[in-house]
């Protein structure tokens, strides 16, 4: 292992690091149990109805560049820092490459088509147990923040981010000292925690099932271009359809 408590470059990569694994995985954890504010609390709803057309697009950059930062940012600093890699040799070990990109593509838009059949079987099977059709989608939540052109932009560049901390920083961190199989089943639980602010069933277990189909694919092409691929075009597709469905019942009511 590279990481060397004596250096101070390496104590600064571990906090930032800290930093984030706070953000995307204790903070939900903490607003799913009501210690931090969810998504479905009333101080959300009251500040999703305060928010105007430019405090929208403050949010929406201030939200892509915090992303940017803790999941793009920092695992290349941590490569740069902690294992003396140049900016070229991090991005090889995130598995941004151009080599295969064809199979890459391939893959991820067989693994975006498994993920809708598998999404579409789980809210079926969640619907037959009881559940909420309202609890089975984050974009309800995500749309009262946003409006349509915004959460186009989010739900297709977020998962770019996402992808490269989880299928890129993290699956290679985890399988370097436990290997692929763990690596993939502990990224994809990993991934359904981050997804715990929503406090819905649908929005944790799926990201678990997506997570492992995702790593798996990153792990089979050596290529995380198949996962960006494949998370990118599973969110543009259930967006279309959610608008979709929603104009068709609107028109249907009138």
């Amino acid at each position: 292992m590279d990481f060397n408590i004596k250096k101070p470059l390496h104590i600064l990569a571990l906090l930032l690091l800290c930093i984030t694994l706070f953000t995307i995985l204790v903070a939900p954890v903490l607003s799913f149990i009501n210690i931090l504010p969810s998504t479905q609390s009333q101080q959300y709803k009251e500040l999703a109805e305060s928010i105007t057309l430019i405090s929208e697009v403050y949010i929406l950059i201030f939200q892509l560049f915090i992303a940017f930062f803790l999941l793009i940012l920092i695992p290349i600093i941590w490569y740069m820092l902690v294992n003396n890699c140049s900016s070229k040799e991090a991005f090889n070990r995130l598995k941004l490459r151009l080599e295969n990109i064809d199979i890459a593509f391939l893959y991820g838009i067989l693994a975006a088509i498994c993920m809708y059949i598998l999404s579409f079987l789980l809210v079926f099977l969640l619907q037959s147990m009881g559940a909420k059709i309202s609890d089975l989608s984050n974009i309800p939540d995500i749309e009262e923040m946003f409006s349509p052109v915004s959460m186009f932009l989010l739900i297709a560049v977020m998962p770019v981010a996402e992808e490269i901390f989880f299928r890129g920083f993290l699956l290679d961190k985890i399988s370097s000292f436990a290997g692929d199989k763990f690596a993939v089943f502990s990224t994809a639980v990993l991934f359904g925690i981050a997804h715990m602010s929503y406090a819905k069933v649908f929005p944790v277990l799926f990201p678990i099932i997506m997570g492992l189909l995702l790593a798996y694919i990153v792990v089979k092409t050596k290529n995380l271009y198949s996962s960006i691929i494949a998370h990118v075009t599973f969110n543009i597709a259930a967006f279309v359809i959610y608008f979709l469905g929603k104009s068709l019942v609107q028109a249907l009511i009138l």
